[in-house]
Formats: C-alpha cells, sequence, structure tokens
C-alpha cells in the first residue's frame, strides 16, 4: 500500500512521524514523508521518499513572534498567533506539496496540525486518513487540556470537557485563514464550515492515534473506540554510539544530569547557559550540556560539565541520572522511557500539561517554568531528583512499563486496516 505521512514543527514534532514511517517502510509499504528538509537525515536509508516543504523551522522561530511565544509561552495567545502567521504563510505552497506527496496514496496519516489540510485531500479525492496526536487532544472530563497550563486546583470533569472545546476553537480560528488558503490553492474547494471540521471529524468516528503511553496518560473512560493510545513511537538509531569524548566523561565521574531545551530558543543564550551553570554548581552534580536550538554553552564550562551538540536521547538519557528538560511531548516520552526522573522548564503549549502530569504520576524533581527560572529553586528540583528514592524508583518502574509497550506496531496495525478497508471496498 501507498501512505502519506506529514508531520510539520520541530524536531520533537517530527521524529515520531518519521519513526511511524520507517516502521511502514520495513512493512513493505511505500511510504512518502512530508515534512522539513532538514530533518531528511531521520528517514535517510530507511526506504521512505522525502517530499520537503519550504521554508526553515529553525528561522521560523527566531521571527519576531517566534520569539513572542518564546517569552510568553504560558498565553495561548502567544503560540496560537505564532502558528498563525506561519500557517498563512506557507498554507498554499504546503497543500501543494501535500498534494502531490497524496497522490495515488490509500491511507494518510496527519500529524497534529496537517489533519486540517488532510481533510481537504480526503474531501477531493476520497482518501481516507488516520489522525495522529503526540498529546491527548481529544475531548474529556477526565482532564484539562494540554494546550495551556494545567489549573492549579483541580476543576469539575464538565469544566474540563468545555475546556478542551473552547481552547480547540480557539485555536482552530488562528488557524482557519491559513486553512482554507491551502484548500483554495491546492483543490480550490471552498472554506471549512466557520467552527471547523471537527464535529464532522468526530461524527465520520475516523480511528485517531495518540503516541503516548497509557501508562503516562490513563485512557479516558469517556474516549470512543476509534481513539487509539497506541503507546510511543521511537525512532531508533542503532548506529549511533557515544562519541569518544563523552564516553570518557561519563567514565571519569558518577553519572551526569542532562540539561537541554531542545528547539526551545531562549532570547538570551548566554544569560540562561549562565543560570544553568550556577544551578548545576549549587546541585553540586556533574552535567552534560546539550545545546540546542538555543545556542546554549559557552567557552569556559567547568571539568564537571560536558558540551553536546546533538545526541539520540534513547541512547543517551540511560547513562544519565536525571534529565532537565523543557517538558516537549517527545523528551518527556524518552525521559520515562529512559527510567530516570525529569525536572521540568516547560517554556510553552503542551510542556506544562507534562510538567503536570509527570508530578502526579510522582516521577519529577519538579517544575520550574522558564519565565520564573532561578538558579535555587532550580538546584533544588535536580537535588530532589536525585536524592529522593521514591521518585528514583518510580521513575524506573514506569520505565520498565513504558519500554514494553509497542507503540508502532499497534499504530501500524491501524493504518494497515484503515488502507486495507478502502481496498476491499
Amino acid at each position: 500500500m501507498i501512505v502519506t505521512v506529514t508531520a510539520l514543527g520541530s524536531r520533537g514534532d517530527v521524529q515520531p512521524f518519521a519513526a511511524l514511517a520507517v516502521a511502514l517502510a520495513g512493512r513493505g509499504h511505500e511510504v512518502r514523508l512530508v515534512t522539513h528538509a532538514q530533518f531528511e537525515g531521520l528517514v535517510a536509508g530507511r526506504g521512505v521518499t522525502l517530499h520537503p516543504v519550504t521554508g526553515n523551522i529553525q528561522d521560523d522561530l527566531d521571527s519576531e513572534a517566534g520569539r513572542r511565544m518564546f517569552d510568553e509561552g504560558a498565553s495561548p495567545v502567544a503560540v496560537a498567533g505564532a502558528m498563525r502567521d506561519m500557517v498563512k504563510r506557507y498554507a498554499s505552497e504546503w497543500a501543494l506539496i501535500g498534494r502531490e506527496a497524496s497522490r495515488g496514496a490509500d491511507v494518510l496519516v496527519p500529524g497534529g496540525g496537517s489533519a486540517l489540510t488532510a481533510t481537504a485531500v480526503s474531501e477531493a479525492w476520497g482518501i481516507p486518513y488516520v489522525a495522529a496526536y503526540p498529546q491527548p487532544l481529544y475531548p474529556t472530563s477526565a482532564f484539562p487540556s494540554p494546550l495551556v497550563p494545567p489549573p492549579r486546583r483541580p476543576l469539575p470533569g464538565l469544566a474540563y470537557k468545555l475546556q478542551h472545546h473552547v481552547l480547540g476553537q480557539f485555536f482552530w480560528q488562528m488557524m482557519r485563514p491559513g486553512t482554507n488558503l491551502g484548500r483554495q490553492a491546492a483543490f480550490g474547494l471552498g472554506p471549512e464550515p466557520f467552527f471547523g471540521p471537527f464535529g464532522r471529524m468526530r461524527r465520520e468516528k475516523r480511528p485517531i492515534l495518540m503516541c503516548y503511553s497509557r501508562h503516562v496518560v490513563p485512557v479516558p473512560t469517556d474516549w470512543p473506540n476509534h481513539v487509539h493510545v497506541t503507546g510511543y513511537w521511537w525512532l531508533e538509531e542503532p548506529s549511533w554510539t557515544l562519541p569518544p569524548e563523552l564516553a570518557r566523561f561519563l567514565e571519569s565521574g558518577p553519572p551526569p544530569v542532562y540539561v537541554g531545551f531542545g528547539s526551545m530558543k531562549p532570547r538570551d543564550p548566554k544569560a540562561t547557559t549562565d543560570l544553568l551553570l550556577a544551578a548545576i554548581g549549587k546541585a553540586g552534580c556533574r552535567a552534560v550540556l546539550a545545546s540546542g536550538w538555543g545556542g546554549l554553552g559557552a567557552a569556559d564550562l567547568p571539568d564537571t560539565v560536558f558540551p553536546l551538540a546533538a545526541a539520540p536521547h534513547g541512547q543517551l538519557f540511560p547513562h544519565m541520572a536525571a534529565i532537565v528538560h523543557h517538558g516537549g511531548a517527545g523528551t518527556t516520552g524518552a525521559t520515562v522511557r529512559s527510567g530516570k526522573p525529569g525536572v521540568h522548564v516547560p517554556f510553552l503549549a503542551d510542556q506544562f500539561f507534562w510538567a503536570w502530569r509527570t508530578g502526579q504520576l510522582g516521577i519529577s524533581g519538579g517544575s520550574v517554568p522558564y519565565r520564573s527560572l532561578d538558579a535555587d529553586t532550580l538546584a533544588a528540583a535536580i537535588r530532589r531528583a536525585l536524592d529522593d528514592q521514591g521518585i528514583r524508583a518510580r521513575a524506573a518502574a514506569l520505565g520498565e512499563k513504558v519500554r514494553a509497550e509497542d507503540g508502532l506496531g499497534e499504530a501500524v496495525r491501524v493504518v494497515e486496516a484503515v488502507a486495507g478497508a478502502r481496498r476491499a471496498a
């Protein structure tokens, strides 16, 4: 069968879908991946055809709207505004590229907001799609929406469900102009209804994949059967080995703490680096400092801190004592998988939700939002992650459960079933 997978955003947004593309190719299917050209290395030589979209996500995050999003990340207005600007800028080109990548496909697997484009392909050509999300983005009364920081106190279930609908509608209204531009450019279709396609999508009961673990977020009892919580989708990189310098650093002392913020871009990388180094010093631990897209690091790091450009989290994190990170869905999953406790420094969007959830699970040393980050509070959270044996035991036990799941296998089964049903019709 022919499968078109679409994923846009940072590496954390794209990598699970690259993993799914590789898994489907391994089953003998023809797989096309629509994503940013800079992520070609994730699937190179693995039987997946890349269809690169225009634009560079790192440059877009460096824009004023992107910087404002990082500065005011707890605000859905800042996050949605940055997304709106990006979608409107590229909507027509991305829709045309997605159209060509979808020709002759048996099934589409759009990641996150790409589902809005998949509805146009499906409407025009009748190709079914299986929407997929790394966050629990389906209305429920069981927990708050992951799109904004959770409330400080629990709310009634009805309030949670209303919040899911209201925030979903808010983000849709931000995406609506760009989505409709893409529909017109690629297929000559009219605009989506004012309130979006979500009601129709729920009525049609199209399968939805949630690519995280049910051990991290239990499946709500009010979700329908066509919503599948599969487990995480891991992109294995077996050819990667520890660089010799890093291996020597690891052997030279106790396990270090990983510190890195992935694709997050602090406005002042030097000040952020200085704060992190102060926290590491106060915590009295060794550390691996990942530069990430934010350019963390310094020329004169102490001997107890190892600078790292990049490394696969799946192979790196098991060597660490704890993980200090921004709390993206993928990095949170990799932390849980490693069996190591985390410390969250959320910047924006769903990062606050994952910090809240790991706190509920008792596997985190704490959460210190980036906007209020200080060395003393971060150092205390690091020490708690290192010293609290209850936290460490719970993290290790949860890691075992997550490692036992076959998220990709479950996702492939659902995608193949949808494509098979279309071929049989």
